[in-house]
């Protein structure tokens, strides 16, 4: 059992890493073998002419304006614009890959709305619909390293991976185009706008997506006991609390669980734990799961409209835009009216294990405390 909790640790730690935009393994089925055969000649159509088709009440058409011979065919939503590669139809298979967009466009207009509300005053009222670009199939670099990926450069979202692992990143992905693009003011790269991506899309949002397939563990009822055992499944929703999620994981990284595995830092670098250095130096080198949750001990310290209102802050300038409250006449007194990066996360990691106690959630290795 021991050996099994080790390797759903190290699932832990790469799941995350999907959602948020790092390395995972091609996971999509086998591709479905196409058939070639023409109809007979009095009924064949013109090549050229698409079957007609559906996704979720939207329709699919040809596409006409933007690389067409690499997405063929579109679907225009009130929140997006997706477009669909050929080579991803010819990989899954038509009809796996039309039942795999109609799954994801049952839920995602509903939480992209969700997600326009919850910025409601710091993004423009009317917001263009994104493009999605389906890229399943890809082997570049960008492809390997993601499992979804706003394209800041372009404007673009493309998912890689295939429909599932879409669904766990998508909603991230698209509170990026928000903050990222359509808001005046615009969150940066690393803290502030992976924290606040992973806030809005997985706490404040109800995220359809991903509850749909259990954040994941949609075929894993081992891991979902286990989960359970650490306190971090929400038994009423029979589904994951991530809120408590990155508490408890977070909380590892503290403890040790994690000494020697290689992570992907909100600063978007590859980086590893050891036993004498297990508090980053940089908010940036945090895990995405300790940035949600320096982002609730931030909210929760000096409220949701302070956190959000800094959401253009680069990641050197939390700690000093951020006083603390609780020390704070005496730190006034010295003369010192803001956190440095170290104080700030060793405050915020006391809070974390508090946290952890009085919600009685604790990630363990052993048969005995870990499920």
């Amino acid at each position: 059992m021991k050996r099994w909790i080790s390797i759903l640790l190290a699932f832990l730690l790469t799941l995350g890493l999907v959602a948020c935009g790092w390395l995972q393994e091609q996971t999509a089925e086998p591709a479905a073998v196409i058939s070639t055969a023409n109809p007979p000649e009095e009924t064949k159509e013109p090549e050229t002419t698409p079957a007609a088709r559906t996704a979720a009440g939207y329709a699919v058409v040809p596409n006409g304006d933007v690389k067409a011979e690499v997405y063929p065919y579109m679907v225009r939503t009130e929140s997006a614009v997706w477009y669909l590669a050929a080579a991803d139809l010819e990989m899954l298979g038509e009809e796996a890959f039309y039942a795999g967009l109609e799954d994801v466009l049952q839920y995602f207009e509903l939480d992209a709305a969700d997600a326009r509300r919850a910025l409601a005053g710091r993004i423009p009222e009317d917001i263009p619909p994104v493009e999605i670009r389906t890229d399943f199939a890809n082997q570049d670099e960008v492809a390997q390293r993601y499992s979804a990926y706003y394209n800041q450069p372009f404007n673009l979202i493309q998912i890689f991976h295939g429909w599932k692992w879409a669904k766990i990143s998508l909603l991230h992905e698209y509170v990026h185009y928000l903050t990222f693009h359509c808001a005046e003011k615009k969150t940066p790269g690393g803290f502030y706008g992976e924290a606040v991506a992973e806030y809005v899309s997985r706490i404040v949002c109800e995220n359809r997506m991903c509850l749909s397939d259990k954040y994941g563990y949609w075929d894993d009822p081992e891991g979902m006991a286990i989960l359970r055992a650490w306190g971090v499944w929400d038994e009423k929703r029979d589904n994951l609390d991530y809120a408590k999620y990155v508490l408890c994981v977070s909380d590892a990284f503290a403890r040790g669980l994690y000494d020697g595995e290689s992570y992907g830092s909100v600063g978007q670098n590859a980086l590893t734990r050891t036993a004498d250095k297990r508090l980053p130096a940089r908010v940036n080198d945090l895990s995405y799961y300790e940035a949600v949750s320096l982002a609730l001990y931030l909210i929760e310290t000096y409220g949701e409209a302070a956190f959000l209102d800094n959401w253009d802050l680069p990641a050197d300038k939390v700690a000093a835009t951020f006083l603390d409250r609780q020390g704070l006449s005496s730190r006034k007194t010295a003369g010192l009216n803001s956190l440095s990066e170290n104080e700030l996360l060793a405050a915020w990691s006391a809070w974390n294990a508090e946290q952890c106690a009085k919600l009685g959630i604790r990630m363990e290795l052993t048969q005995e405390n870990g499920g």
